[in-house]
């Protein structure tokens, strides 16, 4: 509601992301899908199913919730790919594209974005990740990148729409996993939550989000790098893997809410 998102858009994407599941389900079984099976597994109507299947591309809910953003990607090569970095780690300034027509020339910000995103336009990957604050241009050229993390500069734009997607989705097969019984005895995936049980004041709110940031991010620089180093493409048998780090706010309102329906 705060985004300006009617229940009626909500309900057809969500009805949408049903049929996508149910569909993927089926298949899984070796078996076609028809309107009839899917209404059975989601309770979507038929006449909604039939309408959601015919519309080209329109069952894309998990696919966009599992691409990578190419502007997240360029970042996270340009911080672990050695060709793209000097001695000891530190990234190399890069040029926009080479004026040497060679093949010996020194790697560019478009042989960064054609090695890692090729088909996507080095011009308008550059321009993003300049808006957001995330590169930097220190003349003639060149430019820098400033931070590992791409961060949308739009609050509603399509990547940090997939984003938060990939967030919520994440977090919640997690939590699910860990709700199995084949879960039991530690054999779930990590999952770690420290938080206040009285709460703290506002001034030591603004300095717990200052104490956190450099730690969590020298913890997240440490697990992105071991992953780089493994995360190759050609390799056979691959799990998608990661980890997950946020910091929560409680709305007193709703999690007293909450705690009373749990209740009941």
């Amino acid at each position: 509601m705060k985004n300006g998102v009617l229940f009626p858009e909500f309900s057809e994407a969500l009805k949408e992301a049903y049929v996508d599941v149910a569909i993927k389900q089926i298949r899984g079984d070796k078996r076609e899908p028809n309107d009839e099976g899917i209404f059975l597994i989601t309770g979507v109507a038929k006449e909604d199913v039939c309408s959601i299947r015919t519309i080209a591309d329109a069952v894309q809910f998990a696919k966009e919730v599992q691409e990578a953003s190419p502007l997240a990607t360029v970042l996270m090569a340009w911080h672990t790919d050695q060709q793209f970095s000097g001695p000891y780690g530190v990234l190399r300034d890069l040029e926009f594209e080479s004026p040497d027509s060679s093949a010996h020339h020194a790697m560019t910000f478009s042989d960064l974005v054609s090695k890692y995103c090729a088909g996507s336009s080095p011009k308008q990957l550059l321009d993003e990740l300049l808006a957001s604050g995330s590169v930097v241009s220190v003349g003639n050229g060149i430019y820098r990148a400033v931070t590992r993390s791409y961060v949308p500069s739009n609050p509603l734009s399509q990547q940090n729409i997939q984003l938060f997607a990939r967030l919520v989705h994440n977090v919640s097969e997690s939590a699910e996993v860990n709700l199995r019984s084949s879960s039991v005895g530690g054999n779930g995936l990590m999952e770690r939550t420290v938080y206040t049980e009285h709460g703290i004041s506002k001034d030591e709110l603004k300095a717990f989000d200052k104490f956190i940031r450099p730690r969590v991010q020298s913890f997240v620089d440490d697990i992105d790098n071991w992953i780089s180093e493994r995360d190759k493409p050609g390799r056979l048998e691959v799990v998608k893997t990661g980890i997950g780090v946020y910091h929560f706010i409680v709305n007193d309102d709703e999690d007293s809410d909450l705690s009373k329906r749990l209740s009941n």
